[in-house]
């Protein structure tokens, strides 16, 4: 059956006929356990009993979109009011991260009577056309051409590419002059909106504390409005409910996904501002706030408040500890954290490739991306798990 999974040349995991599972460890048919610690999307664990009651319940009521503005829908978006403080007045669900990614620049467009957007290299914003043609990986786009029109790529402020010496401070200064000259000399100055990753997904790369917030003032002053991506690392993953918080900006559309329905198909567009009237009749249809997928989502909101947002914080600390105990080593180019988004990127990739057999072999299933080997665990990983597979890398 192989043969009819249109993906199958391209997964590289060695199959395994796993039986069962529990948090973040998955057993085979012949005991041996793998630790899990690739899966944004089921962050609360496999076996979850909470989450699995809920649903039941859920399974075993109505399910119909009948129901209209159903209860989970409603409590749904009380804790996304809650947890952002009032900060946004509008929120649409949706189904998946790259539909949220195009209905932010679509509404963008709308809302400012403008054009363009501004993204950057290595981002990672979705499959769908328009969300393809934002995102800096060149896999999205090569031999899937033209592109939607109107695309102005900056790079993404990655410390580790600063020249030597530079301080953090200075090449943030650097990077938004470099977005400044590729604006006056690449676009046609009608930018809607700017586009932009918290973390970016694609190897894990967390930008200097500040840029974010110099890269919101930049584009307010020129009338650009600012979608933040949180797709990947929102709800949780960095140690706080949302990356933001962090740092001292409140974007005027914000994205979520992955970990927000544990599993189930949901994301969510968050809007500062109600989308005009117009504007409306174009984000109707679809199954993103299904009974379903809003009742995961709460059952997600609900554990994250109840303990599990804090043993993220810590298993975060453990992770920036044990991976700090590899600098200076002669094999690794970068190390980068932020909470349970981690990546050893190393200097060629045959060591790379060695670190990633290595953790295989002792039972961590890690993920790859370029030279790097990062993980973004389910939520139930414990210290023990995180300081072992560290001592494989």
């Amino acid at each position: 059956m192989n043969n009819h999974d249109v993906l199958y040349p391209m997964n590289h995991q060695q199959e395994r006929d796993f039986v069962s599972a529990k948090g973040n460890v998955f057993t085979d048919s012949q005991g041996r356990e793998f630790v899990d610690l690739d899966d944004m999307c089921i962050v609360l664990g496999q076996g979850n009993e909470a989450f699995t009651d809920v649903m039941c319940r859920a399974l075993h009521g109505v399910t119909s979109g009948r129901l209209g503005f159903s209860k989970p829908k409603q409590r749904l978006q009380q804790y996304m009011l809650d947890t952002t403080h009032g900060a946004f007045q509008s929120i649409h669900l949706t189904s998946s991260g790259s539909e949220a990614t195009e209905w932010a620049v679509k509404l963008a467009r709308k809302i400012t009577g403008r054009t363009e957007v501004i993204s950057f290299w290595n981002s990672i914003h979705g499959r769908t056309q328009l969300s393809a043609s934002m995102s800096g990986l060149p896999k999205r786009k090569i031999g899937f051409g033209p592109i939607d029109p109107g695309i102005i790529f900056a790079p993404y402020c990655n410390y580790r590419e600063a020249p030597a010496g530079m301080s953090e401070q200075d090449y943030i200064a650097h990077c938004i002059d470099i977005l400044e000259k590729k604006y006056k000399y690449e676009s046609a100055h009608d930018a809607a909106a700017i586009i932009v990753e918290s973390v970016q997904g694609g190897g894990v790369i967390v930008p200097p504390d500040g840029w974010l917030k110099a890269l919101y003032d930049w584009a307010k002053v020129r009338g650009m409005m600012f979608i933040l991506d949180e797709v990947q690392m929102g709800m949780g993953r960095t140690g706080t409910m949302y990356r933001y918080e962090t740092q001292g900006v409140v974007p005027d559309m914000l994205l979520l996904g992955k970990a927000l329905g544990n599993g189930l198909h949901i994301s969510a567009l968050l809007m500062r501002e109600q989308p005009p009237e117009e504007a409306l009749p174009a984000l109707s249809g679809g199954v993103g706030d299904d009974v379903l997928a809003c009742t995961a989502a709460c059952e997600v909101y609900r554990q994250l408040e109840d303990g599990l947002l804090q043993h993220v914080k810590d298993m975060g600390e453990v992770v920036k500890a044990e991976f700090g105990k590899l600098r200076g080593r002669e094999d690794i180019y970068d190390i980068r954290c932020a909470g349970l988004a981690a990546a050893v990127e190393y200097d060629t990739d045959e060591h790379c490739n060695a670190a990633l057999r290595r953790a295989q072999e002792a039972g961590y299933m890690p993920g790859h991306f370029g030279k790097s080997v990062y993980i973004k665990p389910p939520y139930t990983v414990t210290e023990e798990q995180l300081r072992g597979f560290a001592a494989q890398l």
